[in-house]
């Protein structure tokens, strides 16, 4: 047997045990991710296709980011005290608010050139994520240095409204990238020890719940950025 320890306290598991746990817990993950993106997905083509909903959108886009970061933070912030079917809701309402954010950016590109980014950002994500979850070495001490290049992206990307700066805008999207590459790799090393350790059935559906969320705004940011070198725009 191998001696594996939990926050409830020290158990014993297999590695055939821990291997099923893993994979059991990363299932909910991924069952909830792709919900999030087909919403997503199906509330962003629809949008896309009826201009009056579209426009009304493009008018009231500040409303749907600050909308999209309020779920963040709730989600995030009181996740202890909210019950799993509160958190599920609030995923996809957020899908919801994502969609409707990414319609406009449908319209914009040729349908072409968003079929390759998706693809380009689908092999980036996976590719990451095998990383993270193969690796011997410990990523947790990257948490901290994301977090805060990710404060000074937001910072940039909110400097460069103001300056309008073509070449700071492509350095902006290149960061993007590799940041948000990044945090893939470190959320499926996290994931990946949640799946180990968290025994309280609730605490499972919880995290699974966040752990969607988590790799939902990596794939999105990631398909945005890369969007910036590879779309091209409808004439």
């Amino acid at each position: 047997m191998e001696e594996q320890f939990t926050q409830y306290g020290q158990i014993c598991l297999t590695p055939e045990q821990i291997a099923t746990r893993v994979r059991e817990y990363l299932n909910k993950v991924y069952a909830w991710l792709a919900i999030s993106m087909v919403i997503s997905a199906g509330v962003a083509i629809y949008a896309e296709n009826d201009l009056n909903l579209m426009m009304t959108i493009l008018e009231n886009r500040m409303l749907f980011c600050i909308g999209g970061l309020a779920i963040v933070l709730v989600m995030c912030f009181a996740a202890r005290k909210l019950t799993s079917g509160a958190l599920k809701v609030l995923l996809l309402a957020y899908s919801v608010v994502q969609g409707a954010v990414l319609s406009p950016i449908l319209h914009f590109y040729t349908n072409e050139s968003l079929g390759i980014t998706f693809a380009c950002t689908a092999g980036m994500f996976g590719a990451m994520a095998m990383y993270g979850m193969t690796t011997k070495r410990n990523l947790s001490g990257m948490g901290r240095t994301l977090f805060m290049l990710l404060i000074g992206l937001i910072l940039a990307s909110l400097v460069n409204l103001f300056m309008g700066s073509s070449m700071l805008s492509l350095g902006i999207s290149a960061a993007g990238v590799i940041i948000f590459a990044l945090f893939t790799a470190y959320d499926f090393q996290q994931l990946q020890a949640e799946g180990i350790y968290l025994a309280d059935p609730v605490d499972r559906e919880k995290g699974a719940v966040l752990g969607a969320l988590g790799l939902y705004i990596n794939f999105y940011n990631l398909f945005l950025f890369l969007l910036r070198f590879l779309g091209s725009a409808e004439d």
